[in-house]
């Protein structure tokens, strides 16, 4: 098996799930987002699960980029995961010659 056990350090800190932006209006009759959608704040958001439930949490634009990293380390380590887990199943047992 030419696979090592994974260095999970490579990858950095992990977060499942997505982070996005989105545009949204405010509500406050007087602001220039009221009446101009190209006016819209930006608001950045995660989506994922926390204990089953799918949740969302507002953040902070500098935290949206820090979890935009987690995120993308996230997925670097399912690709890894996914490329082991090829390598066990053509490595099986009923797939050795006898």
């Amino acid at each position: 098996m030419k696979s090592k056990l994974l260095d999970l350090t490579v990858f950095g800190p992990i977060l499942p799930g997505t982070v996005f932006k989105t545009l949204t209006k405010c509500g406050k009759k007087n602001c220039k987002c009221y009446n101009n959608p190209e006016e819209r704040h930006i608001v950045y958001r995660w989506s994922g699960y926390i204990n089953g439930k799918n949740s969302t949490r507002t953040l902070r634009e500098g935290t949206y980029e820090e979890c935009l990293k987690e995120t993308e380390n996230y997925k670097l380590l399912q690709q890894e995961l996914k490329k082991l887990y090829s390598e066990a199943i053509s490595n099986a047992p009923w797939n050795k010659k006898l």
